[in-house]
């Protein structure tokens, strides 16, 4: 710490010694003692600038990522996150919207009843749907012949690997556990 100290000192004490001296030459050659004065502090500060990028990188990507390590599912590159509440598993619209081709429309989401409506956490206050109104959904859209892949393939994905992994893991919700084991 001393040293660094030092350094900033002896740093700073020739950059004001390099801009006096050349702004004594005119106010137009100061702002270059800046730009050679940059080399010396750039030469005497290297070690700790490579060494806090890697730290800033570090932090960020945790600030960013923390609430959510391990609390989502992915589906095609697109992050899903599930809630488990009193047994029932929700699931918030904007995630979906990403997946659902076509795009949700209010007649469709108007006759979910339920099944759709404010994720019931006091936490998380945006609307979703139940695992029951998605799998009502995702019935409605993948029955007919003209069914996208996708659709199927997500449909599978659910009942397969997400609902049943949610309700087997319930610190797996984006929640971390069941309302009823709290």
């Amino acid at each position: 710490m001393s040293t660094f100290i030092l350094k900033l000192v002896f740093c700073s004490f020739l950059t004001f010694v390099a801009w006096k001296i050349t702004s004594t030459f005119g106010s137009q050659l100061a702002p270059l003692s800046l730009v050679a004065m940059s080399v010396i502090w750039g030469i005497m500060f290297a070690r700790y600038i490579v060494e806090i990028i890697p730290s800033v990188k570090y932090f960020a990507e945790k600030a960013a990522t923390q609430k959510w390590q391990g609390k989502y599912y992915v589906f095609e590159n697109c992050h899903i996150r599930f809630y488990l509440i009193d047994q029932t598993i929700w699931i918030p619209l904007r995630d979906l919207k990403q997946l659902m081709q076509p795009a949700f429309n209010e007649r469709e989401l108007r006759l979910l009843g339920e099944a759709h409506g404010p994720i019931p956490d006091p936490e998380h206050d945006e609307p979703g749907l139940s695992e029951e109104g998605l799998l009502r959904l995702l019935s409605n859209r993948t029955e007919h012949r003209r069914a996208s892949e996708q659709m199927i393939r997500f449909r599978n994905w659910l009942l397969q690997n997400a609902l049943p992994n949610v309700r087997r893991l319930p610190q797996s919700a984006a929640n971390g556990q069941s309302r009823s084991e709290q």
